[in-house]
Order: structure tokens, then C-alpha cells, then sequence
């Protein structure tokens, strides 16, 4: 019996050893995975951030492309009213030439004639200025936004590893994550493109698509059916892709016996901001109505050449229906396992992404499917699945 006593110390001391190996394997495995948690967590953030970035950056070319739009309108409207200002000058001195011998008719013609020549001389010269202050301003959302799209992929990569290391410090991106990273530039550097020179199409179209009823026909038929017919036609052209001009024509016609002959010239004026082209336009049907006029109009032109005509602008390097605009970005980090019970010199690894993409946040009125582009700035950016994950 005497050499039974303190077995049971034996055994309990075992039992306790146990039980505080165990307890420190559950604590050290529990610290594991609030590391790894943090871990993703911290790459989510880091690939959230740069796609947040990204989107403001496709959002800020949208609204210089935007801006762009209306200025080249606001100059079409300028020079709308040039040409029409100049018009009407020119119209109630013609007129003013055969009423002026009629008592109080020409008095007041006379009077309203030399109103309309002041006004049209302050008009030009102010209008003229604006359209030079337009054309300067143009240049620069141009600028600011090819500035910025050159500097937003660094500034993004940048963001991504400043994110992970602040919200895990010693976090860093891993091998394939440099290579994730650069992939990710390549998709950035593929997404959008500037279109210059002859490949502005799409941007004239949207900007011709923008412009008022009074900028683009401003015309009229009146008169005495069979007789006679008053043709008024004008309108503004954007000729080529740097040349604003716009006419007014206003001409009386007689019938003939196959048609119509254009038989007087009443009024007319024409302007012009941007490049010298002798490309004709169609301004509203002046030059297949009033084509004596029209090109009586063009002998007196009111040019400048202070514009640079349609600047380059960047849009969505793919326009077709099919085609997929979205930005996928991939982050992997790396990071020391911080474990009392872990092996000297381990590392664990997360995966983070995140996805931008051009979506409208209402539909539209028309019910019609709006493809991405940098006109409309509604790109957004959520979390993704990782590519080789199974989607929930």
C-alpha cells in the first residue's frame, strides 16, 4: 500500500499538462484564423480601394467627355447666332432699301436697321470671344483627361498595397499577386483608347446628337401657293471634325413650268469657327434650296480660327452589343504567421477581388439596354469571387 501513495498526483499532473497543451493549441489556432481573417479582409479592402479609385477615374473621363459635348454644342449655338445675327442685319437693310420711301414704314425699318447693325457688330466681337474661351477650355478637359487615365493605373496599385500594409502590417503582395497585378494593368491599358484624327466618328455623332433645334435647321416655307414661295433654311454643320460654320438663307422663288426657280436673293449670312475647309454643308437645306444665296452667303463669311476643332477623346475601346466591359481586379497577399506554435519563417496567403463595371442605377425611359461607354459616368465597384473560387 505504501507504494501506491501519489499515483493519482502522477496521473493528474498529466491530465493538467494535457489539458494546458490543449488549450494552448485552441488559443494558438484561434489567433490562425483572426489572422487569416484579417488577411482577406485586408485584401478585399486592398482590391475594393483600387477598383473604387478606378470607376471615380472612368466617372471623372466621363464628365470631361461630358463637358467636351457641351462646349462644342455651346459653340455651335455661338456660332448659330453669328450667322443668324448677321442674317438678319443683312435681311432689314434689304428691306429698309425699298421701304424707305414710305412714309413711317421706312422711318421705322431705318430705325430698326441701325439697332440690328450695332447689335450685330457688339454681337460678333462677343461672341467670337466666348467661342475662344470655349475652344481653350475644351483643350483642357482633353488634357485633364488623358492626364489623369495615364496616372490612375500606378496611382491604383499604389492604393491597393498602402490599404493592405495599413490594415495588416508586414503584409505585402505575393509573387502571382505582381503578376495578378499586371494583368490587371494589361485589362486596364485594353479597356478604353483615344480616338483621334478620322476615328472621331462616334465622337461627332454624340456631339451632332446634342445640339438644339435652332443649331441644327432653323427653316421655314411660307408664301403664295403656285405663285411665289418664300424659302428660309439654315442651320448649323460641323464640317468635317474641326470646323463649325453656319448659314442662313432666305430667298423668294417663282414657278416655273418644271419646278421652282429661285429668283431673289432676300437675306443671308454665314459663319464660321475652326479650321479653313472647302467642304460644303448642308445647313438645314440651304445649299439644296437657296443655293444662289448660299453661295452668295459663303463669299461673305464671318470666319475665326481660334478653335482646334473636336479633340481627341477616349471611349470604350470595344462598342459591340456582345462585348464584355468589365474590369476584373486580383489581389494576393502574403503575410508572417504571427504563432507560438507555428514553424519559424511560414507565411499565409489571401486572395482578394473586386470587379468595375458601367451599369445604370435606374433604368432608362426608353427601356433600351445602355452599353458602357465614357459619356455616362456610371461605373461602380463591388467585391468579387476569386477566379479559381466556386461562386456562392
Amino acid at each position: 500500500m505504501r507504494r501506491d501513495h501519489g499515483h493519482a498526483v502522477v496521473f493528474v499532473l498529466a491530465l493538467l499538462s494535457c489539458l494546458v497543451v490543449a488549450a494552448l493549441l485552441v488559443y494558438d489556432s484561434g489567433r490562425l484564423v483572426a489572422q487569416k481573417r484579417r488577411l482577406l479582409d485586408s485584401a478585399d479592402a486592398a482590391a475594393m480601394s483600387a477598383a473604387i479609385f478606378e470607376a471615380r477615374v472612368l466617372n471623372f473621363e466621363s464628365y470631361m467627355n461630358r463637358a467636351i459635348v457641351a462646349n462644342q454644342a455651346a459653340m455651335a449655338q455661338s456660332v448659330s447666332l453669328r450667322s443668324w445675327l448677321d442674317y438678319m442685319t443683312r435681311t432689314v437693310d434689304r428691306a429698309n432699301r425699298i421701304t424707305r420711301f414710305v412714309p413711317y414704314l421706312g422711318t421705322a425699318t431705318q430705325a430698326l436697321r441701325n439697332v440690328m447693325a450695332n447689335v450685330n457688330r457688339v454681337a460678333q466681337r462677343l461672341l467670337t470671344g466666348s467661342e475662344a474661351v470655349l475652344a481653350l477650355f475644351t483643350v483642357d478637359f482633353a488634357r485633364a483627361a488623358d492626364a489623369l487615365h495615364l496616372a490612375a493605373m500606378p496611382a491604383a496599385i499604389e492604393l491597393a498595397r498602402r490599404t493592405a500594409s495599413d490594415n495588416f502590417p508586414g503584409a505585402s503582395s505575393s509573387a502571382r499577386g505582381e503578376a495578378l497585378l499586371a494583368t490587371h494593368a494589361t485589362r486596364w491599358a485594353r479597356l478604353t483608347r483615344a480616338y483621334a484624327g478620322a476615328q472621331r466618328g462616334r465622337q461627332k455623332e454624340v456631339v451632332v446628337r446634342s445640339l438644339d433645334r435652332f443649331t441644327a435647321d432653323r427653316g421655314a416655307s411660307f408664301g403664295v401657293p403656285v405663285i411665289v414661295r418664300l424659302e428660309k433654311r439654315g442651320g448649323t454643320d460641323l464640317i468635317g471634325f474641326d470646323t463649325w460654320r453656319g448659314m442662313d438663307t432666305f430667298a423668294l422663288h417663282q414657278r416655273e413650268l418644271f419646278g421652282w426657280r429661285e429668283a431673289y436673293s432676300i437675306g443671308w449670312g454665314a459663319a464660321e469657327q475652326g479650321a479653313r475647309t472647302g467642304v460644303h454643308g448642308g445647313h438645314g437645306g440651304s445649299y439644296r434650296v437657296n443655293r444662289r444665296t448660299s453661295r452668295t452667303a459663303m463669299r461673305d463669311l464671318r470666319s475665326s480660327r481660334l478653335s482646334r476643332g473636336l479633340p481627341s477623346m477616349r471611349d470604350v475601346a470595344r462598342l459591340e452589343e456582345r462585348a464584355t466591359n468589365d474590369l476584373r481586379l486580383d489581389i494576393e497577399l502574403v503575410a508572417p504567421v504571427a504563432s507560438a506554435a507555428g514553424a519559424r519563417g511560414a507565411e499565409m496567403t489571401a486572395l482578394g477581388s473586386a470587379r468595375v463595371f458601367h451599369q445604370r442605377p435606374t433604368a432608362r425611359p426608353d427601356r433600351r439596354r445602355e452599353l458602357a461607354n465614357l459619356y455616362s459616368p456610371y461605373w461602380q465597384a463591388r467585391l468579387a469571387t476569386p477566379p479559381w473560387l466556386p461562386a456562392p
